[in-house]
């Protein structure tokens, strides 16, 4: 058996060869050592990331509502419409959902006149939902009682008519200038309420002797509008 001694000495032979073979060094200089980088190692090598694909409609900053259904804008542009006659309801709330954000499920109850529907919520009280007694079948009812939507990023949405009015806005000046065809007064007096058409799709008959426009239309109390709706008929015949 070797001992631990006689191993030192093989070892500290080796080292004196491996300096004395090396080209051209003298003992006690170390060897001179060149490392070569891989080709993937090469630290100055980059690559390009994808550039991230952009949704247009998370710019949209006006919704506004029409007797054809929904115009999301950006400035004077219009970056797409929803058909609230031609899409389904899941399509919709698709689409919607990238221009505000997660909905919410805002399911409504049975009421009166009012079946209930499968819809969805944003903001305080806005929401798209199936049909009612209030829209031809299959037509889609978009209700906005925000004057804007405040999205997750930070992003306003503002809600208007044709004509660039908002839930909060005075209907005074909307009540001058339409015809009394295209309005229903269902309460006057003060606090007067009052329905206007203010993008008329047709008018039809209820009854004898009575018609009711159907379009986009608004609602306001005692002066001041407080709910923007979709195409729906303008006055309740159940």
């Amino acid at each position: 058996m070797r001992s631990f001694g006689g191993i030192a000495v093989v070892a500290a032979a080796l080292v004196l060869s491996v300096a004395g073979c090396a080209g051209g060094s003298t003992v006690g200089e170390a060897p001179t050592v060149t490392v070569t980088a891989s080709p993937s190692s090469d630290p100055t090598s980059t690559s390009t990331p994808a550039p991230e694909e952009v949704d247009e409609l998370a710019s949209v900053d006006t919704i506004v509502v029409t007797s054809a259904g929904l115009s999301l804008r950006r400035g004077e542009s219009e970056l797409a419409a929803l058909d609230v006659a031609a899409v389904p309801l899941d399509d919709a709330v698709a689409l919607l959902t990238r221009v505000l954000g997660e909905p919410r499920s805002d399911g409504l109850e049975d009421s009166h006149c009012r079946p209930a529907q499968t819809r969805w919520g944003w903001g305080t009280a806005t929401h798209i939902g199936t049909p009612d007694l209030y829209t031809d079948e299959g037509t889609l009812t978009f209700t906005a009682r925000d004057a804007a939507i405040e999205t997750p990023e930070g992003r306003s949405v503002r809600i208007e008519t044709t004509g660039g009015l908002a839930v909060g806005d005075p209907v005074a000046t909307l009540d001058a200038e339409t015809d009394a065809t295209v309005k229903d007064d269902f309460s006057p007096g003060p606090e007067r309420s009052l329905g206007i058409v203010y993008d008329l799709d047709r008018t039809e008959q209820i009854s004898d002797g009575e018609w009711s426009p159907h379009g986009a239309s608004v609602h306001s109390t005692d002066g001041t509008i407080d709910v923007i709706r979709s195409t729906s008929t303008l006055k309740d015949f159940c």
